[in-house]
């Protein structure tokens, strides 16, 4: 057996220092529930972001154990026990405003002098953070095998109106791009230690199960595993019958290419897009729901 020995103190100074909170509780096993929320915020992002607002915002990742750099910006919501705390960055909040009211090209918020917030900021705010806190809160139902509870209507997300008085257990960051501009923008997220030890317990009873590790892949959405075949009608052009008798192989039928297609299941039109071009091929984007 080898015998231990002393470190240098310089050579210890380079090691990690270890968290005693972290012991005896399944840290290594956060990933799985994180590939979840991912999961959850990802479709936030693009139906209750993109769809709502008309935005163009891209789903970038989460990282765990970032703290937010302004928490007194952080509204504190609940839902089911749990405590979920959302700090969306200003810039990102007056972005969704401009999408909100149809100002699409206005610049990135001046770093210098930025305007009063609003009462319509504040709101936003909390109307996305209550969004948000029953995503995270699925993913806990989700990584427990419960699903969603059936509600008649949407499940009530109660705004506290003071912040906890305990610290954060967990925080996390969403980061989101959008098309046509190399920035990025965050959206930090909280959880409570109440949440977040029903979610190592939860993790610790599925690395206990027989025959079954955590890290196996989970189940993905409903919405992900659904598939659609969606048909698109780009042009019409109407011919008299002795113009359809003309045709001979080789005849050009002159058409014009419209700025705006029509989307179908199978005869049912669902949605409108925009056509675009994109490195020589026919692309669809800013779907819009036929009305």
């Amino acid at each position: 057996m080898p015998k231990s020995r002393i470190l240098p103190p310089a050579d210890g100074a380079r090691l990690a220092a270890l968290d005693p909170t972290t012991l005896g509780r399944p840290f290594h096993l956060l990933p799985v529930f994180l590939r979840l929320v991912e999961q959850e915020l990802a479709d936030f992002v693009a139906h209750e972001l993109n769809a709502r607002y008309r935005a163009q915002f891209q789903f970038k990742g989460v990282q765990a154990g970032q703290a937010d750099l302004d928490p007194e910006r952080r509204t504190w919501h609940r839902l089911d026990g749990a405590g979920i705390g959302v700090n969306v960055a200003r810039p990102l909040l007056l972005r969704i405003l401009d999408y909100r009211y149809g100002g699409r090209t206005s610049p990135a918020l001046p770093a210098s002098q930025p305007p009063r917030e609003t009462e319509t900021e504040r709101r936003l705010a909390r109307m996305l953070g209550e969004r948000l806190t029953a995503r995270l809160v699925q993913a806990v139902w989700r990584l427990a095998k419960s699903g969603m509870p059936t509600h008649k209507t949407d499940p009530a997300v109660e705004t506290l109106p003071f912040p906890p008085g305990e610290t954060p257990a967990w925080h996390m960051q969403l980061t989101l791009g959008e098309a046509g501009s190399g920035g990025t923008s965050q959206i930090g997220l909280a959880l409570d230690a109440a949440v977040f030890a029903q979610v190592l317990r939860q993790l610790s009873r599925q690395a206990a199960l027989p025959g079954q590790t955590a890290g196996k892949a989970l189940a993905r959405p409903f919405a992900e595993q659904l598939s659609i075949r969606l048909a698109v009608r780009l042009m019409e052009k109407r011919l008299t019958l002795g113009e359809i008798f003309d045709l001979r192989v080789g005849s050009v039928l002159p058409v014009s290419l419209q700025q705006q297609a029509d989307v179908y299941i199978g005869r049912t039109r669902v949605f409108t897009a925009a056509v675009a071009e994109s490195h020589g091929k026919l692309c669809l984007t800013s779907f819009d729901d036929a009305e």
